[in-house]
């Protein structure tokens, strides 16, 4: 590609320079191939004499502004067909067409500027930019600023960096002109990705998506899929947690018998189907075993995407209602069809027969009351074009009203069950802003767990002795971390692992291991196992764990030892706080109520940047030196 443009700039010159410009958002090539590459090689041709630097710049900002006058009236005259095709160009657009919304909502009109500095979402924002009800004359005036700006800095990078490496050669030889080189393009990989984090959404919001059988819930979400939603079918999670050799499958033949099994050992899905739906206590038993697997399951992926550019994520969930989880999401959304139309689907599309596919839908619940406890209700009784149309105006619906609930549901509560203060020696944040900060952030209580200390997270608890779970993170004989919530005396550092155990519970507290796959502190997972009979809690997802998949064998240990999941920041600054959590029923704060409340957990968190171990590099370093005191923010 690049040797094309180099030929074809030699004989046009700035004409192709304009035109890729152009094309980059007029017909979305910038999708697939940004103008930059056009533009650098042009320098290069321009400071070799072939023709004048001003005229490339000329051609960059008339190109840009006109594709961008070309995008913003295919968004006013039918955008969405576009990112409806099946071709490379939409299913990229789709890829990148939430950032470019989420741009637009956060700075409606500023957005039209700042886009042009974001590969990818500066082709799109044109056609998104049409399709509202800006006025093209202001679209125009700030669209200028925009491509103004990014021509001059383009171009001026541009130059800097060919005629640098022409100096180069000429002073340091290609060896010295390719290092500086390599560090020039990795300082502009590190300025995109910032960019891009940039229009990531402040808070993301989660749907629940469900429906009772044959109403489209599914098509719905292939629908969005398409539009570049990231979508979970719990349907499939339901079939991960009962393949041939999982623990699920075999809690599912314990209770169901031999039967329920084909041949090969896998599931009989057909055989399960007819017996739970002709008996209501033996549907309730399946769901006893199955629904807190497909929830740790469901919980990971969330936690996963929760740090992803997209302002939405949706979960296909066919039970939400019956399993009251509609509070697990922000909203929630039904797809409903008549009873006639449904009931024909399960005939004709399905080839049910009649009887079966009667007890099916009457062993569901009323679609009646879920219409009326979902945030939005979809009608499909019409054609799969029409549900296109109405599934995709009601995506654009909930980005617009919806918003990320900041507190927990009624009745629910959340917990961030591990962090520090200045009390610990790696750790300068004041206790009470921490507080403060977690409750801004929607969590009500905290476990305060000092390295090695105690007196600061009770004097926080004697307080607010509703917010605070005093505990200690004990650093053990062994080398790994013990944490003990609820204590009431500090257990000694360098005490035997097994031993603080035993004293934890001799205080009436909760044995609970962060951690425990870490390299280090948690020794790699080497005494996971050991300790796994003594504990209470097991810390399955870890804020500050890096890399962050170590949290995943901690999910194992707790469901192969049957011990309680929890989870924390394991916060060390301010910022910190509240980034991980669990949420949980409302209880009192005691460890017996803690623990019960634990077994219907939610695991929700992001992983942070490896940068925060930095600060806590810095808190060591300062509480060395003469006089060190404070706290980090």
């Amino acid at each position: 590609m690049i040797d094309w443009i180099g030929a074809t700039l030699a004989v046009y010159g700035p004409w192709l320079v304009g035109g890729m410009a152009m094309m980059e958002t007029a017909l979305l090539l910038g999708l697939i191939l940004p103008a930059e590459p056009t533009i650098i090689v042009a320098t290069a041709f321009a400071l070799e004499g072939h023709f004048s630097f001003g005229s490339v710049v000329v051609a960059a900002v008339v190109g840009a502004a006109v594709g961008d006058s070309v995008g913003f009236f295919v968004g006013r005259w039918g955008g969405r067909r576009v990112l409806r095709g099946k071709g490379r160009l939409a299913r990229s657009a789709r890829r990148h067409q939430d950032r470019a919304s989420v741009l637009f909502d956060r700075h409606p009109i500023f957005a039209v500027t700042l886009a042009r500095a974001i590969p990818f979402v500066r082709t799109l924002m044109p056609p998104v930019a049409g399709s509202t009800a800006l006025g093209y004359r202001r679209f125009l005036v700030f669209d200028l600023l925009g491509v103004t700006a990014w021509a001059v800095v383009a171009l001026g990078i541009a130059y800097t960096g060919t005629r640098g490496w022409q100096l180069g050669l000429a002073s340091v030889g290609f060896e010295g002109a390719l290092l500086v080189g390599t560090a020039f393009l990795v300082s502009l990989v590190l300025l995109k990705r910032f960019l891009l984090r940039m229009v990531g959404p402040s808070g993301q919001l989660s749907l629940g998506l469900t429906g009772n059988i044959a109403s489209g819930k599914s098509t719905v979400a292939a629908i969005w899929a398409e539009a570049g939603i990231p979508v979970l079918d719990s349907d499939e999670l339901a079939r991960d947690v009962v393949r041939p050799g999982t623990p699920g499958l075999e809690a599912v033949v314990s209770e169901f018998g031999r039967g329920i099994l084909r041949q090969d050992g896998s599931l009989d899905r057909a055989a399960l189907s007819d017996l739970i739906f002709s008996d209501d206590e033996s549907r309730h038993r399946l769901e006893g075993i199955l629904h807190p697997r497909i929830w740790v399951l469901r919980d990971r992926w969330m936690r996963k995407h929760a740090a992803s550019q997209s302002s939405l994520t949706v979960c296909e969930v066919p039970l939400l209602f019956e399993a009251g989880l509609e509070g697990d999401f922000d909203v929630s959304v039904f797809v409903d069809g008549s009873e006639e139309t449904r009931f024909a689907r399960l005939k004709d599309e399905r080839g049910l027969a009649e009887e079966h596919a009667r007890r099916i839908m009457a062993a569901q619940m009323d679609p009646s009351d879920k219409r009326m406890r979902a945030s939005y209700v979809l009608q499909n009784d019409d054609g799969l074009q029409e549900l296109e149309e109405e599934a995709l105006d009601l995506l654009a619906r909930v980005r617009r009203e919806a918003v990320p609930r900041k507190d927990p549901a009624p009745g629910r509560l959340r917990i961030d069950m591990h962090m520090h203060t200045r009390t610990s020696f790696d750790c300068l944040s004041d206790p009470k802003l921490v507080l403060a900060a977690a409750r801004a952030r929607g969590v009500q209580r905290i476990a305060i767990t000092d390295h090695d200390r105690l007196d600061g997270a009770l004097a926080l608890a004697a307080e607010f002795p509703d917010s605070i779970i005093p505990g200690e993170e004990v650093k053990t004989a062994e080398g790994v971390d013990v944490i003990g919530l609820y204590l009431e005396e500090v257990i000694p550092r360098g005490t035997p692992a097994r031993e603080v155990c035993r004293r934890i519970r001799e205080q009436g507290g909760l044995v609970y291991l962060p951690h425990p796959y870490a390299r280090g502190k948690g020794a790699s997972g080497r005494y996971a196992e050991e300790l796994a009979p003594l504990l209470d809690i097991v810390e399955v997802f870890n804020g500050r764990l890096h890399p962050g998949n170590l949290n995943e064998p901690a999910e194992a240990l707790a469901a192969r030892w049957s011990k309680a999941r929890g989870a924390g920041s394991d916060a060390h600054t301010v910022g910190e706080v509240a980034g991980a959590y669990v949420e949980v029923e409302e209880h009192a704060n005691e460890p017996k109520a803690l623990l019960a409340a634990l077994e219907g957990a939610r695991i929700r968190g992001t992983t942070t940047p490896w940068s925060v171990h930095l600060a806590s590099t810095w808190a060591k370093i300062h509480k060395r030196l003469p006089g060190g005191s404070g706290e980090l923010r």
